[in-house]
């Protein structure tokens, strides 16, 4: 017989884990780069070739980040199941979808970005191709494809908060806290994407208000690893 109650309390342990870690991870990150400093394309390229090491280094550490984010949130719609069935499998398929649209650029960035540089470096066919792709996979432009995949992740994240900020509001007090915070993010988010559609904020200044928004993402990792202890607790004492 399956054991549900077993089956929670699991879940509740990867998620506090994966809190941590993700902690953990976001400290770490603070000593990695993700991008070169704004600089010519050649200056760029220079700057890939050596820190080449470090920027792969920085690109698992997000992988790793984006991971246990989702599955805190992956956690976090489980705990609505009961009460709210529809939002809380709805907001798991947008939390998938964000997984994939997450893993493309951090995967492009960790595989295919070094072997760019090596090619690029070096006197072969390669060389144009490398160039070119580098250019429209450059994640400092908003419009490039490598951003445009983030972009659409943090959408997706959107859509999760706001199906899941009044299912969460009914439970415990750090779980309200969480609510609020993932409402917030999911309104600022698709208010930032009507405003960009609409031409309302320049293309230099997209990625200011989306980093300044994702910072929303934060509270509900605490919130909800409080939350997980606490069920950790309850089910250990019973």
């Amino acid at each position: 017989m399956i054991d549900l109650e077993e089956i929670d309390n699991t879940i509740s342990k990867g998620a506090f884990w994966s809190a941590m870690v993700l902690i953990l991870t976001g400290v770490l990150m603070l000593f990695f780069p993700l991008d070169a400093p704004a600089a010519p394309f050649a200056d760029r390229m220079l700057w890939y070739g050596a820190n080449v090491n470090a920027y792969v280094v920085g690109w698992v550490l997000q992988m790793i980040a984006m991971l246990t984010l989702s599955a805190i949130f992956a956690a976090t719609a489980w705990q609505t199941r009961k009460s709210h069935p529809l939002s809380s499998f709805v907001a798991g398929i947008a939390l998938l979808i964000s997984v994939v649209a997450f893993i493309i650029p951090k995967f492009i960035a960790i595989w295919s970005i070094p072997q760019m540089v090596v090619a690029s470096s070096t006197i072969t066919p390669n060389v144009a191709v490398a160039e070119q792709l580098f250019q429209l996979l450059n994640p400092s432009l908003s419009f490039s494809l490598f951003t445009s995949f983030d972009y659409l992740g943090f959408w997706m994240y959107g859509v999760f908060g706001l199906l899941l900020a009044r299912p969460l509001f009914r439970l415990t007090s750090s779980a309200k806290v969480a609510a609020v915070s993932l409402g917030l993010f999911g309104l600022l988010y698709h208010f930032l994407l009507i405003t960009v559609m609409f031409g309302y904020i320049a293309i230099p200044s997209i990625g200011l208000f989306a980093e300044s928004i994702g910072l929303l993402l934060f509270i509900p990792v605490f919130s909800m690893a409080i939350y997980f202890r606490k069920k950790m607790k309850e089910f250990s004492n019973a």
